[in-house]
């Protein structure tokens, strides 16, 4: 299987999207697409699935009638149409027979995590993850030769972002899929094309090898642009000299031979230094574009010089329902200064309902909650409904305490410079949204920022700016994403909820993944873990013993009956510890 393009263009009303960009995609690979918001990748995408006209270039297939399947970002159904019925028609468009229609339907749907008690609700009733899951599913019922998913994981809980995981991997066909999951990237793709307003870009390996590459790259073109303008700069300082010098010799020269002669030397280098200029500004390298520093002092304005108390908050025995259904009882936790806290669970659960309960909008909840006087809460909601669409960015944002020139650096570090901020906020995107929204909050002065999904609906550069912000905020901060490389750059701290009850591990994103995967082990063990682990300790501790007598031991003979030892207890070890999946 392959697909190749060459020389693709596209633009819409005069403006371009993407012009002469050349790719292709062969068996095997599982290419991640990324780029700015806006930049064309989901037209890209449709080119190549044969859902839009592309203006100029060529398309090939291999073999020229291939399948290829394009799941969209953002999927649209019938008014009265439920789960079961979307899936039962797509299996009846892939299977003629309905009874194999229906079987296949009723598998598909629990292979994707819809439950049965799901099935006869509307399809558009459906949350953002339970629509996506839906969409997903023809990717399980349909026969194609290349699957494109465009932002597969957008609303996905970390459960099911890890069932995408697998599913992907499993899939036999070519993979191109659109994301701002980096993690997601890490995990599926083996290549990254990067898309930009001048180009198409090629790496090969995943998201992490992609950024080591990118950062080689700009490195080099960094290198190579101060050289150029170094040279720029001598060639300019000798033609400046040499036309001083022809001035010169020139008016000197009257009708002297050998003056006249030095003169005419003088304009010929003149002449070919001038060339040589021109040539090196034709050939120019673009300034390498260098990350702005985020507005560090803007940012923590209303935290620095203040003292906290230990704990901002605290939740003791809190008990949530909405009607009959229960969503968490007798939950307990705090919040304490400079805690960054990523709130996990599946969709569902109560994560936003805890945010909601902690900002004051919700407080239909019994149980004690309590707020240190000293904090300020600021509040991002998924929806983003305190902007004005009315306003330009500047204005919506521009608060008392801060002046035009704070406000404006602030806007610069989270991508919005010079004339953008004048840009009226009813027609940014919305990512541009998300990010004017959250400039709104850090400047609103709050010490407790309690964040819904803030990075949704952004680009990889649009969320690695709001990384980099609040990584610097010296203040606290509680947030529900689904973006685990956001979670593992800025977690110190995870609450997870789940089965009604709320617990708090004590580390990072790293050291939650490694805890539950040792509950996993504990689990699937059993009554022979506690046995295991105390195995686990005495090997660790024998191998210790050995390592130190090795070192002391002068005798061959001895000494290479503790070096068999030392291997035996080793590889005992190691088989302890695949059982507890360590």
């Amino acid at each position: 299987m392959n697909i190749k393009f060459a020389q693709l263009s596209k633009s819409y009303k005069g403006k371009t999207v993407f012009e002469k960009i050349s790719g292709q995609i062969n068996d095997g690979d599982r290419v991640g697409l990324v780029g700015v918001n806006g930049v064309g990748k989901t037209t890209l995408a449709k080119i190549l699935a044969g859902l839009e006209e592309k203006d100029s270039g060529s398309i090939t297939y291999s073999p020229p009638h291939m399948k290829v399947l394009y799941l969209e970002q953002y999927p649209s159904f019938e008014e009265n149409v439920t789960v079961y019925d979307v899936a039962f028609r797509m299996a009846l468009k892939y299977f003629g027979n309905q009874a194999d229609a229906a079987t296949l339907a009723k598998k598909g749907l629990l292979e994707v995590g819809m439950k049965e008690d799901r099935w006869k609700q509307k399809a558009i009733s459906l949350s953002g993850g339970e629509k996506t899951k839906l969409t997903l599913y023809k990717a399980y019922v349909a026969d194609f030769d290349l699957l494109i998913l465009d932002e597969p994981t957008n609303h996905l809980d970390t459960k099911s972002l890890e069932w995408l995981e697998e599913f992907v991997l499993k899939i036999n066909t070519p993979l191109l899929v659109i994301s701002h999951d980096r993690f997601f990237l890490d995990k599926v793709a083996n290549k990254i094309w990067e898309l930009t307003s001048k180009d198409l870009k090629i790496y090969d390996g995943n998201y992490s090898s992609y950024k080591i590459q990118k950062d080689i790259e700009i490195k080099n073109i960094t290198k190579e642009y101060n050289k150029q303008q170094m040279r720029i700069s001598q060639l300019k300082e000798e033609i400046n000299d040499r036309r001083s010098w022809y001035n010169s010799a020139h008016k000197g020269a009257g009708t002297n031979d050998y003056y006249r002669s030095r003169a005419t030397k003088h304009a010929r280098v003149l002449k070919a230094k001038q060339r040589q200029l021109e040539r090196i500004e034709r050939e120019k390298i673009e300034k390498p574009l260098k990350p702005m520093s985020p507005a560090f002092e803007i940012i923590n304005k209303s935290i620095i010089g203040k003292k906290f108390p230990r704990f901002l908050v605290q939740g003791k025995n809190l008990y949530k329902r909405y009607g009959s259904r229960e969503i968490f009882q007798d939950v307990a936790f705090n919040i304490k200064h400079q805690d960054k806290i990523a709130v996990l669970g599946e969709n569902g659960v109560g994560k936003t309902t805890l945010l909601k309960i902690i900002c004051g909008l919700d407080k239909d909840f019994s149980g004690k909650l309590e707020i240190s006087p000293s904090v300020k809460i600021g509040y991002f909601a998924q929806e983003l409904d305190n902007l004005n669409s009315e306003a330009t960015i500047l204005d919506d944002v521009l608060v008392e305490g801060h002046t035009v020139e704070e406000t404006r650096l602030l806007l610069a570090s989270l991508l919005f410079r010079g004339d953008d901020v004048f840009k009226k906020i009813g027609n940014l995107s919305m990512g541009e949204k998300g990010r004017v929204a959250f400039a709104k909050l850090i400047l609103s002065g709050a010490n407790l920022l309690v964040l819904d999904e803030a990075t949704n609906y952004m680009d990889i550069v649009s969320r690695e700016k709001i990384e980099e912000a609040l990584e610097e905020f010296g203040g606290s901060i509680i947030f529900v994403s689904h973006d685990r490389y956001f979670i593992r750059r800025l977690a110190n701290r995870i609450f997870l909820v789940e089965d009604k009850k709320l617990r708090c591990f004590e580390g990072d994103f790293e050291y939650y993944l490694a805890k539950c995967k040792h509950q996993e082990a504990q689990e699937e063990i059993g009554e022979d873990y506690r046995t295991i682990s105390e195995n686990i300790k005495r090997l660790e501790l024998e191998l210790a013993f050995l390592a130190g007598k090795l070192d002391e031991v002068a005798d061959e003979e001895e000494k290479e009956k503790l070096n068999e030892r030392f291997l035996t207890v080793a590889r005992e070890l190691n088989k302890n510890k695949k059982l507890l999946k360590l």
